[in-house]
């Protein structure tokens, strides 16, 4: 495993770091530290100030201070290799473009929650390098403090009946860094209105939209849920739906739990605009009190496949009665939490 992880020597740095603390990364996994020196020289003496350095600033004096943190974190971290990097230039721009030379299985950046811009280096940045990195990133909050590897996160996994959020699942699925996690899987879907009953037919038709929407995310939810379980890197899974908004059901169920971290679906290089659950993913790494990670350049192996399975397993009088008779491979094994689709996951609301 490969990862970049963005330091600009401010507290959103020490979160950064705590983040990459926090885990067991596979045997073998290479982090490169890196940190940008923008053009402006007033602002390089700023950096450096924040490293806890004096104003005379130079590349060479910023490579040693990222060395020496380099090597301070690798003795905390065992069978991994840390090395750092400096890089000159727009923070964005540099970043993707070392990315495009090392490939990275994941980017980690900092960002505050609720602020203006950070006029620095990771303010607008860590959603910019979310927009345009053609893999997954890791939005850590600038308040993360360091945990044990073996004291387990909570990961809420807001999913949708979406190839994006099937594809989520099975990089999940072999993320071994995850071991000790408790992972929550959770689909929010939009609530019947009354609006749409005008009339006999509308009510009839609506229900059964809605009834044969749930089921088919709740089937899918089960089969995900399941697949999870046979990648083996999770302590314990729950599942379940909600009806509500979107945007602020996901970031009261992130703050009740409390979840760790939320990870989300996405496309790969097509724009934040285009994340599995729309402007959605946008506001909640941009709200969420933990760390936001979102899975980009994947692509699902048999989602379309699987769907149209279970569609042609749903029949009329199935949806009549909100009693799916899909027929699995087999039951779901091990400590599998939440067997009531329609029940969130434990602590959630």
């Amino acid at each position: 495993m490969k990862i970049i992880a963005a330091l600009d020597g401010s507290e959103h740095s020490s979160s950064t770091l705590n983040f990459l603390l926090s885990f067991h990364w596979p045997a073998g996994t290479w982090i490169k530290l890196v940190h940008v020196l923008p053009c402006d020289r007033g602002v390089v003496n700023y950096v450096m100030h924040a490293f806890g350095k004096g104003n005379d600033c130079d590349t060479e004096n910023v490579a040693h201070v990222l060395s020496g943190i380099a090597e301070e974190t690798a003795r905390d971290l065992q069978n991994v290799s840390i090395s750092s990097e400096v890089l000159v230039g727009d923070p964005v721009e540099a970043i993707l473009s070392f990315a495009d030379t090392f490939h990275p299985n994941l980017i980690v950046t900092g960002s505050r929650k609720k602020t203006a811009v950070d006029t620095l280096l990771l303010g607008s940045v860590s959603q910019s390098i979310l927009e345009k990195a053609p893999c997954p990133v890791a939005i850590v909050r600038g308040n993360l403090a360091k945990s044990s590897p073996d004291s387990g996160v909570n990961v809420l996994f807001p999913v949708d009946d979406s190839e994006h959020s099937a594809a989520a699942v099975q990089w999940l699925q072999w993320q071994s860094w995850l071991k000790q996690s408790h992972i929550a899987l959770l689909s929010v879907t939009e609530p019947l209105h009354e609006s749409a009953m005008e009339s006999v037919k509308s009510a009839s038709d609506h229900l059964l939209t809605y009834h044969a929407e749930k089921m088919l995310i709740e089937i899918l939810l089960e089969k995900w849920a399941a697949h999870l379980q046979e990648g083996g890197n999770a302590k314990e899974i729950t599942r379940g739906t909600v009806d509500g908004a979107a945007k602020e059901t996901i970031l009261k169920g992130a703050h009740n739990w409390p979840a760790d971290l939320i990870v989300m679906g996405a496309h790969g290089r097509t724009g934040i605009a285009n994340l599995v659950i729309g402007s959605v993913s946008r506001h909640i790494s941009n709200h969420a009190d933990c760390t936001v990670l979102v899975v980009k350049g994947m692509e699902s192996e048999d989602y379309h496949e699987v769907r149209k399975r279970i569609l042609d397993n749903m029949v009329l009088d199935d949806l009549a009665a909100e009693k799916p008779k899909y027929k699995q491979d087999s039951p779901p094994s091990g400590n599998m939490a939440g067997s009531n689709a329609h029940v969130p996951p434990t602590g959630l609301f």
